[in-house]
């Protein structure tokens, strides 16, 4: 698409759209392969350790030598940053429910965080609050499950009875509900961390799977609904993390902000604020939407008895991509 925006004759404005949604799907794309397939960012380094192949041009030529090398993660990172703020000023404020111009301001502000650049990750998140147009869904029930795009959604994948399988309902959900029964069961240990289960919605937020018994999440049961890939609860726990990191208050001081969050699922209010309990927010609000893993890393914490930076908590290169590309390196303690 980038290589031939040029055919795009009918107006400025559509090879604009066409060329800012292009650069945020790319930029999506980067962030989840440099985080699955090479070790974590670190603030203050040289981020000089293996990413992924980046390759910013199209092929014309598949006769040629197409083997590529990879690139470093902070080349990865740049590539992304660098994306993201081409479409942030490429899209419109809305754009039905393709990504608009603070979908990419809203991914912009998690890419920051996950760079620990606190500064630029609340005021990208704030710039979303305040100005994109989206609210919190009225309780914590209507953000998941919908057939369109809710309120809160800043980008969704668009998913109808003519699609493919959704597999996340394959892996979480019951047979009734489109899935396998449950794969991915719900323990003690995340139970426990809720602080007011009693009140909080999200702490009920479960059924029992009539397949095996197990406890499952009620995030996705509608089979062909879409899949909010980007929440404007998400842009609040930046903003107020982001803030309480620096000592800032800019939108809301951290304390209120997660108050306010909180009251959404009626969940009572704190009365001070520690980081843990900031960090305890987001595994409550965003479980099972794939950030764990990404704060665990950004955290330096551990999985399992492992580092954030082990090599066990990278992928290995695919085999038929280790095939096919003779520069290709296989990530450490996957070489047979």
């Amino acid at each position: 698409v980038l290589d031939n925006l040029d055919l795009i004759t009918s107006s400025d404005e559509a090879r604009q759209q066409a060329e800012g949604e292009a650069k945020f799907l790319r930029a999506m794309a980067y962030f989840d392969l440099v985080n699955l397939w090479g070790l974590p960012y670190q603030d203050g380094m040289t981020n000089d350790q293996m990413g992924v192949p980046i390759r910013v041009a199209g092929i014309l030529d598949f006769d040629q030598d197409l083997s590529i090398a990879r690139n470093s993660v902070a080349e990865a990172y740049d590539l992304i940053i660098s994306d993201l703020n081409d479409a942030y000023g490429l899209l419109p404020p809305t754009n039905e429910f393709f990504a608009d111009r603070y979908g990419a301001k809203a991914f912009l502000a998690r890419v920051y965080l996950q760079q620990q650049n606190y500064g630029a990750a609340r005021d990208a998140a704030n710039d979303v609050i305040e100005n994109s147009g989206h609210a919190l869904n009225p309780d914590f029930n209507s953000a998941f499950n919908n057939d369109s795009d809710s309120v809160e959604d800043l980008f969704a994948l668009q998913y109808t009875d003519q699609d493919f399988t959704n597999f996340l309902i394959q892996f979480y959900a019951s047979q009734l509900n489109g899935g396998r029964g449950g794969d991915i069961a719900i323990e003690d240990g995340y139970l426990n961390l809720f602080d007011d289960p009693a009140n909080d919605e999200r702490a009920s937020f479960f059924y029992i799977s009539p397949d095996n018994g197990q406890l499952l999440t009620s995030k996705f049961t509608n089979q062909f609904g879409n899949i909010a890939l980007i929440r404007l609860a998400e842009m609040h726990l930046i903003r107020a993390e982001s803030n309480f990191r620096l000592g800032t208050n800019v939108g809301l001081d951290p304390l209120t902000e997660i108050n306010t969050l909180r009251a959404r699922s009626e969940a009572s209010s704190h009365g001070s604020l520690t980081l843990d309990l900031i960090l305890n927010e987001r595994r409550l609000e965003l479980a099972f939407e794939g950030h764990l893993i990404l704060d665990i890393k950004r955290t330096q914490g551990s999985v399992e008895g492992f580092p954030f930076n082990a090599d066990n908590l990278v992928l290995p290169i695919p085999q038929s991509e280790m095939d096919t590309n003779p520069l290709m390196e296989q990530n450490p303690g996957y070489s047979n």
